[in-house]
């Protein structure tokens, strides 16, 4: 059965983006994927056993919302949904181009889309109800000023993709760290003319060309927290200077015709690996559940 706060929240994504059958409540629109897993040779001061030798890895591209009809040009985060594993060990790992979420509790959750439901009158969101929300909660503008100052990809091949939740290492879960997928080919991003010259579809289309001409490849590493950051606070950007273990190499390959089932739940996790402890982490695995009981019974 559904928690209530698992329903209070996909009724939160249902009621801006409308609900849609047969699909997710947010990162509706996606694209599956698969390749593999290579370990790093220099990791030995994290032990995570199923890392220690190569996997299969099936991933899921995404835009953010909950419309499967989104344009690629919408202002809003680029989605990499990851399992690296097979069976009860495995990892799965929700990503985001953003390196901040957008709010650090379920309420704000709530009333940060509650802000930007759309108005009938106005065609959108209600530019005073968001303000207003804005003013209220400025711990989420790193999110907001991010994707306004930020040049959208030009593939998703070309992306980094960040964890948002410190998650904890160490044989006493003592060492937090935020994951980030670096790309091998940098991070590349769009002018406003190029965008416009292109399909609202672009981004699928590019990564079909993209990988006939050979896999796509990102540094899988942890950033180490450092003194002064909060790992309570997904919504708080980490400054400063900061240490990295490369965990492996993730090489997406090819696109798949399967897997639309997987939910990218992220409290699943191998062994090594130990929950984050900030107040939205909890909170993903009912409310993913929730959201795949909505589209499989659609």
């Amino acid at each position: 059965m559904p928690t209530p706060q698992a329903t209070t929240l996909i009724d939160a994504l249902n009621g801006t983006f409308g609900r849609h059958s047969g699909a997710r409540a947010s990162h509706a629109k996606g694209i599956n994927v698969r390749g593999t897993f290579t370990p790093a040779t220099d990791a030995a001061e994290i032990a995570i056993p199923a890392l220690q030798l190569p996997q299969p890895v099936t991933a899921r591209f995404s835009i953010g919302g909950g419309k499967p009809g989104i344009s690629d040009k919408s202002p809003t985060v680029r989605g990499m949904g990851l399992n690296i594993g097979t069976g009860p060990d495995s990892w799965r790992l929700a990503m985001i181009s953003a390196p901040v979420f957008f709010a650090n509790s379920a309420e704000q959750f709530s009333a940060f889309l509650a802000a930007r439901k759309p108005d009938p009158d106005l065609g959108g969101p209600n530019p005073a109800q968001v303000k207003a929300f804005n003013d209220a909660n400025p711990n989420t503008l790193p999110h907001q000023k991010h994707l306004a100052e930020t040049a959208p990809c030009r593939c998703y091949t070309t992306e980094r993709y960040h964890s948002g939740h410190a998650y904890r290492f160490g044989a006493n879960a003592e060492v937090f760290a935020r994951l980030l997928l670096e790309p091998a080919a940098g991070r590349h991003g769009l002018t406003e003319a190029e965008m416009g010259a292109r399909s609202d579809s672009f981004l699928a289309e590019q990564l079909e060309d993209t990988l006939t001409k050979g896999a796509a490849l990102w540094d899988l590493k942890l950033v180490h927290a450092n003194a002064q950051d909060n790992t309570l606070d997904p919504t708080e950007p980490w400054t400063g200077p900061h240490a990295e273990t490369l965990l492996g190499i993730i090489a997406i390959e090819a696109l798949s015709d399967s897997g639309d089932d997987m939910v990218y739940d992220p409290a699943i996790l191998p062994e090594g690996v130990s929950a984050p402890t900030d107040a939205v982490f909890p909170l993903r695995s009912a409310a993913y559940a929730e959201s795949y009981r909505r589209r499989a019974a659609q």
